[in-house]
């Protein structure tokens, strides 16, 4: 899981600080309502959402390819 803090929020943007100290420049609609200075963000990956939705998708595409 990472860790950013929200330094600061500019023009449409929050520059985050990420735990390794590097900034980022995340647009804010890619982030939660009301995201503010000084939050504390984690992002992690959903390993098991992400399989449920290859499946399905794998699914879709067998459905409309079939012989």
């Amino acid at each position: 899981m990472k860790t950013l803090i929200v330094d600061r929020i500019e023009a449409g943007f929050a520059v985050c600080e990420i735990e390794e100290g590097s900034f980022a420049d995340i647009p804010l609609k890619a982030l939660p309502n009301g995201v503010k200075e000084g939050d504390v963000i984690h992002i992690s990956v959903e390993t098991e959402e992400t399989e449920k939705r290859k499946n399905n998708i794998n699914n879709l595409m067998n459905s409309l390819f079939k012989d």
